[in-house]
């Protein structure tokens, strides 16, 4: 099993999204431990600081708004695009 280890302290990974959504952790040392307590990986998070303006125009509404819209099947596009 793997461990996630914040700063040295172990989170639970049901509060991992949450804490890397945090700007705090930006640089914080991330790490992944096996059972044994042995760094098997370790995570850098660097936010963006200059999204492109289409990044930022996309607003919670926005992807609301495009969910509720019909879309297509993968055979549809294939047939769409003419792979068929």
């Amino acid at each position: 099993m793997v461990t996630l280890y914040v700063a040295g302290q172990k989170v639970d990974w049901a509060d991992a999204a949450k804490r890397f959504a945090d700007p705090s952790v930006e640089g914080i040392p991330i790490e992944l431990r096996d059972d044994s307590g042995k760094v098997v990986g370790r995570v850098k998070i660097e936010f963006a600081e200059n999204d492109p303006d289409w990044v930022k125009a996309i607003t919670p509404e926005e992807i609301e708004r495009r969910l509720a819209e019909p879309g297509f099947t993968f055979e549809e596009v294939k047939q769409r695009l003419g792979w068929e």
